[in-house]
């Protein structure tokens, strides 16, 4: 489109010449076998070149067998056994015009030195320090070892040029280990390896010559900066503009890719749905100063293809990430370019089917795009057309219901959508409503747009019953009628009783009921946290910002234990704070009396008295099935999302997804 040209201008990149501004970067999918990129990989990376990317980065590729335990299924670029399945990647991601590029890693102390009962070792580092992750004490690295490293990125980008990839990218960010030989927090060595830029320098320099001198001119080289590692005492930006000039001045590289974040700083690298745009792009402008014209990449929350237009245009950066953006819609360059831009699947930066996944060691996918990581199974051209088209009814629209009837509607069925409210959404639209979330807004507009696109025949304010489902007359019943919370207190927990005692003494609501209506739940407000998500936090910021008096409950360890990965509670515990929330862990509500909340710690029964005006309990949610027996007397009927078990989004849109293919 002509509002982007910005973008499809080509780049020349050392020898190679992209054919647009946009790049995948590398992030990790988690699909390997045996240490080795799989078929998996490969289906990922060219749905990407289909859509239109003109760069795609591999995921980190460890230069060396002592670089092996980030997570369970690292990738090894140092063995011969990858050049045929780089050979392969090669031929899928040209064919469609893009370029590839190896990424090339060492995860120093990131990394867990038993994870593997064959590779036990002493974790490789500039100094005797442990990761802040992993809590391993690295051994300091030897010349001998050094030396090992430097043969070992040599070895690895020759096997990415001799299997017909088109560079690599030298990453020297995250905490990683070239990172962390540049950062003076964790560089401590007095020899010429530590000490000066230059010095915290030398091993970048030495790794990417090898590579230079191993694969030549044709070859480009590019390395990855972690600008500032945002912790005191490490990489500031001032220490990063010093570090780029540096390296370019080595004369080696053919790009930079500007990054930021350390181990301890990885909400910097990934930002959540908290920080809104892209954070890092200061930093591209000024790496920018110093590059001598060299192409710079920024990353990081760019999400639209407005912004990255915005900023290549303004020549803030000459390349853009738009990674998260790929996982979430591969196509959306095609889309652009075709006219076709209203059917581009936004980004929401919930981090949960990506950045969470990752960091467990499970396979990468996307919360809006199932087919992430099932690309064989659910890319584009796997969709069939029935032979016969029939009448679904999908009952409920939420999530589940609105993909169910979206890929039900595409594939040419007769779809009706029925949805009780006003408005589509489910749960999700309740969550929009919270501090900072808004951009859950963005995933039902985009369901909602796609759902006009296929002309699903939608119907709200409509109150669904056997009767009404009959005289619809359908072939085939979709039940997507979610779950409600409970208000009783009941918690797993504490199994051994129904529920909070005395809880009929105060005003009690469930979240949606406190989001919708915060003025039921008075000025003293208790949150009971059952489930240690975003819920319970984000309406204790909410209801905070109206002025009342919050304190969060939970009998976990600390409040939001399952939102850690997702890289929020680095953002929102300050602000939490700052608005005077207190959180409270580790405990339960003992019973509620004529005082207030009786909160009672769970170790020994240590109790205090809460004055209380409401209590919203976040805890357990029901099945809401009451259509389901009837609907089964008389048709084919597939239940999805929380009526067939209370979930996460992502749950529910990957089975409407599948029952809309199934049908």
């Amino acid at each position: 489109m002509e509002k982007y040209a910005a973008l499809w201008e080509p780049l020349q990149v050392g020898s190679v010449t992209l054919k647009n501004r946009i790049v995948v970067t590398a992030h990790s999918l988690q699909y390997a076998v045996d240490g080795l990129m799989a078929q998996q990989s490969i289906d990922y990376y060219e749905e990407r070149a289909k859509g239109g990317a003109g760069l795609i980065l591999t995921e980190a590729q460890a230069v060396h067998a002592t670089s092996k335990g980030l997570a369970l299924r690292c990738q090894e670029g140092w063995r011969e056994e990858v050049i045929p399945v780089y050979e392969r990647l090669a031929q899928a991601v040209h064919q469609h015009g893009a370029k590839v590029f190896v990424d090339l890693s060492h995860f120093g102390v990131e990394d867990a030195n038993t994870m593997h009962l064959d590779n036990w070792r002493g974790l490789w580092g500039p100094s005797g320090l442990p990761s802040t992750t992993y809590n391993e004490i690295g051994k300091a690295m030897t010349h001998e070892d050094i030396a090992e490293l430097v043969a070992g990125f040599a070895r690895s980008a020759r096997n990415a040029q001799v299997a017909g990839l088109d560079g690599a990218e030298v990453h020297a960010a995250h905490g990683y280990l070239l990172c962390s030989f540049l950062s003076p927090l964790t560089n401590l060595r007095t020899d010429e390896y530590g000490g000066s830029t230059e010095n915290r320098c030398r091993i970048v320099v030495e790794c990417a010559r090898a590579v230079r001198e191993e694969c030549g001119p044709d070859f480009a080289i590019g390395v990855r900066i972690s600008m500032t590692e945002y912790s005191p005492g490490g990489i500031d930006e001032d220490e990063g503009e010093r570090i780029v000039k540096y390296l370019t001045d080595s004369g080696i590289f053919d790009y930079f890719s500007i990054s930021a974040g350390n181990g301890m700083s990885f909400d910097q690298v990934v930002s959540p749905m908290t920080i809104p745009g892209p954070v890092l792009v200061d930093l591209a402008v000024r790496a920018k100063k110093v590059t001598n014209g060299l192409p710079v990449l920024t990353a990081n929350g760019i999400t639209e293809l407005s912004i990255a237009a915005d900023i290549v245009g303004k020549g803030q950066a000459d390349l853009v990430a738009m990674t998260r953006a790929h996982i979430a819609d591969p196509h959306l360059i095609a889309k652009a370019q075709t006219g076709r831009e209203q059917e581009i699947r936004h980004c929401v930066r919930g981090n949960q089917g990506c950045i969470h996944r990752m960091a467990q060691g499970w396979a990468l996918t996307c919360t809006q795009n199932p087919a992430a990581g099932r690309e064989a199974l659910l890319g584009i051209g796997t969709m069939t057309r029935p032979d016969t088209p029939k009448r679904v009814v999908v009952v409920g629209g939420g999530p589940a219901g609105m993909r169910a009837a979206e890929t039900a509607a595409s594939r040419g069925h007769d779809v009706v959508l029925l949805e009780k409210g006003k408005q589509l959404g489910g749960q999700i639209k309740y969550a929009a409503r919270l501090t900072t979330r808004g951009r859950w807004a963005v995933m039902i507009h985009d369901m909602e747009r796609m759902l006009a696109h296929h002309k699903v025949d939608i119907r709200t304010e409509f109150d669904a019953t056997i009767e009404s489902v009959r005289a619809l007359e359908p072939d085939h019943v979709i039940l997507a009628t979610g779950s409600t919370w409970r208000t009783d207190g009941f918690s797993v927990k504490m199994a051994g009783r129904p529920g909070i005692p005395g809880l009929d003494r105060v005003q009690v609501l469930d979240p949606i009921e406190a989001i919708v209506s915060p003025e039921r739940c008075g000025d003293r407000v208790l949150i009971v946290d059952d489930t240690g998500e975003y819920t319970a936090l984000g309406l204790a910021e909410t209801l905070a910002g109206l002025g009342k008096s919050v304190e969060v409950v939970t009998t976990g360890l600390f409040l939001g234990e399952n939102i850690v990965l997702n890289l929020d509670l680095g953002h929102l515990y300050p602000r939490l704070h700052a608005a005077g929330v207190t959180l409270t862990p580790q405990h339960a509500v003992g019973e509620v009396n004529s005082e207030g909340a009786v909160l009672t710690r769970i170790w020994d029964g240590a109790s205090r008295v809460v004055p209380v005006d409401s209590i919203v309990t976040v805890m357990l949610r029901d099945p809401e099935t009451s259509l389901l027996a009837s609907l089964q007397a008389e048709f084919d009927v597939t239940q999805v999302g929380d009526c067939l078990a209370p979930r996460r989004v992502d749950e529910a849109i990957y089975e409407g997804e599948m029952a809309g293919r199934a049908i």
